[in-house]
């Protein structure tokens, strides 16, 4: 599938010349629409708007920020008596517990712990990813380690789920266009609305336009559902709100 890019059109309104109403720190959201625009010639645009309330304004990342905890993904390492191993494919013993490691000014800097009681997972984009040797020459296979990583969920704001409505089961069809992980999906950042209202209650609405060639192979004439949630910059999950069942030639605009 084709995914090109991801924009976003966001309304706010600011609370702030009276006494605001209690919100909580958490983000809370609720669908509001979804359109489909179909492009001759291009990608097209799945536009879903959701109305948001945060307590203390604090959502929205830039594309630079990639410091922790922002960071785009964590080693998988062994803790050894002085240092700490990456976990390669295909390694058979390690040391448990094996813990979750991002480096950051040359500093490692452990994030969290990794469940391996159901073994390491298979060779995929989403779980490993391949590291060559600084001093190696270039296409020199024996000099790079393919690693078990794992994602870090921080380093979006906006997560969404796709379902397809099978003899009134849902089934979750995101990996008919993430490749199972090997395509970027439509996960993304919300940005900065403005750093000054950071700290202030936050209500508005935000459109989150995705873009595909893929929306009218994929989801044919086949009822879907989205369910999404988003996080602020303290790292607090909203609500998962969904949309309504819906046909694409029944949004199309």
């Amino acid at each position: 599938m084709n995914i090109k890019s991801f924009t976003f059109l966001i309304t706010v309104f600011l609370i702030g010349c009276y006494d605001p109403p209690e919100l909580s720190v958490e983000p809370a959201i609720s669908f509001n629409k979804i359109i489909f625009v179909e492009v001759d010639g291009a990608s097209d645009s799945l536009i879903l708007t959701f109305n948001f309330q945060d307590g203390d304004g604090d959502i929205g990342l830039d594309a630079n920020e990639l410091a922790p905890p922002y960071h785009t993904f964590n080693y998988v390492v062994e803790q050894l008596p002085s240092s700490y191993n990456p976990i390669e494919f295909g390694q058979s013993q390690f040391l448990e517990p094996l813990q979750l490691a991002v480096i950051y000014n040359e500093e490692i800097i452990l994030s969290g712990s990794y469940d391996a009681s159901g073994g390491l997972p298979p060779y995929g984009c989403a779980d490993y990813i391949i590291v060559m040797d600084e001093q190696a020459s270039p296409g020199d296979s024996d000099q790079t380690d393919t690693l078990l990583i794992e994602k870090n969920i921080y380093n979006k704001n906006i997560y969404v789920d796709f379902y397809r409505k099978i003899r009134g089961e849902y089934q979750l069809i995101n990996d008919d266009f993430s490749q199972g992980g090997c395509v970027e999906f439509f996960n993304s950042r919300i940005p900065v609305f403005d750093e000054n209202n950071i700290g202030r209650v936050l209500t508005g609405d935000i459109s989150f336009s995705m873009l595909s060639q893929g929306f009218k192979q994929t989801f044919k004439n086949d009822s879907i559902k989205m369910s999404f949630y988003i996080y602020d910059r303290g790292l607090n999950k909203s609500n998962v709100a969904e949309t309504p069942d819906f046909v694409l030639a029944n949004i199309t605009k």
